[in-house]
């Protein structure tokens, strides 16, 4: 039976007289129902809420409300943001790809599982290195749901007085239960913790527990996603609640080439992809982002048409090396750690028109002391 979920919700919150979640409910068949292509439905219920909104109250009728606050800073306990697709184009490998396309059937058919008596948690957490994309894979799962998402703040989540963050944490899960929407924990470990950490305060073990409470508490209809730069710091029980548990990597090469086709556009047209994507081994999407996107704008503000492929290339060492590096009279220690960056890529020749000197001056430079 279609749409089996928001209608048992109507009723399992009809029972418990909890108006509220009544409304969301309802408010999410009639846009189930308007996206299946039965408008007429769909109106009648929004005539029905809006018939009730003089005693429910209008924050009620949108589901919404005002993001919840810290109580001493008065601070937002997080960001909403609606996502569209154009804004979060992701490059990830085979195997995360299929995952990702999996997670997203799963909660597109939710209604159908429910139907057949299958239970879902749509829920998924990602891991990795900085820069990997974990964000940008969240908002992209939010533009592909089109569902809002409410991205929590660490910064202001985590309070300096007893108790404040696990009220934090419930206000935060409140705010969203009672509407249709991506709930996204970004660094997790900053809040969940292992509670047998010797370094940790009794404060923080019990957030931890109010965490695992609150995720247990909540409705199907909210998707949760997590992000971590450090996984091994995670309690195990965390681990458990996320139903898809992702890894994402630093770019390889070719996912290093389609990030600076992506980034710098039409102005890759006449660019070697292959040798910059050869020479940025280890550079996250982030880097490969800021390198474009300082191109681009060298060249908007210069005036000029065509970005030089040899700058790309400077800002490729600089930032894989983390050094400014003199173009007149490089050091051979220099010239020897850039020809180490990708050694089949900087050739002597190479190494030459970039240094802006002669063949034979890049091989008396690469020569150890010592060498004939």
């Amino acid at each position: 039976m279609k749409f089996l979920r928001e209608i048992t919700k109507i009723a399992e919150w009809g029972i418990k007289g909890d108006v509220t979640r009544v409304t969301a409910y309802v408010k999410q068949l009639a846009e189930k129902l308007d996206s299946e292509g039965d408008p007429k439905a769909a109106a009648q219920l929004n005539e029905l809420l809006s018939k009730s909104a003089s005693t429910i109250g209008s924050s009620a009728i949108t589901g919404q409300g005002r993001l919840p606050v810290d109580s001493e800073s008065r601070l937002a306990l997080a960001d909403e943001e609606t996502v569209t697709l154009a804004d979060v184009p992701i490059i990830l490998d085979a195997s995360n790809e299929r995952t990702i396309e999996e997670f997203i059937n799963f909660v597109k058919k939710a209604d159908q599982l429910q139907a057949h008596g299958v239970g879902i948690t749509p829920s998924l957490i990602t891991y990795g290195p900085p820069g990997s994309g974990k964000t940008q894979l969240a908002r992209h799962i939010a533009a592909r749901l089109a569902l809002p998402m409410v991205t929590a703040r660490a910064d202001t989540l985590i309070s300096s007085f007893l108790g404040s963050t696990s009220k934090n944490l419930r206000q935060l899960f409140d705010h969203v239960a009672n509407r249709r929407c991506i709930l996204f924990l970004d660094e997790l470990d900053a809040f969940a913790k292992l509670r047998d950490d010797a370094q940790e305060l009794g404060e923080l073990k019990r957030v931890v527990v109010s965490l695992l409470q609150n995720i247990d508490a909540l409705d199907s209809s909210i998707v949760l996603l997590a992000a971590t730069n450090h996984e091994h710091l995670l309690d195990p029980a965390i681990w458990r609640r996320f139903a898809y548990k992702l890894p994402l990597a630093l770019p390889n090469v070719g996912q290093r080439r389609r990030l600076f086709e992506h980034f710098l556009n039409t102005y890759s047209k006449d660019l070697d992809l292959d040798g910059l994507s050869a020479s940025s081994d280890n550079l996250s999407g982030a880097d490969i982002r800021s390198i474009a996107q300082t191109a681009i704008r060298e060249v908007v503000l210069a005036g000029t048409k065509q970005i030089e492929e040899k700058a790309i290339l400077w800002r490729i060492i600089r930032t894989r090396l983390n050094t400014d590096i003199p173009l007149d009279d490089t050091p051979p220690e220099q010239v020897r750690a850039i020809r180490d960056l990708a050694p089949q890529y900087f050739t002597g020749k190479r190494l030459a028109d970039l240094l802006q000197t002669s063949e034979s001056t890049v091989s008396r430079k690469l020569r150890k002391e010592g060498d004939k």
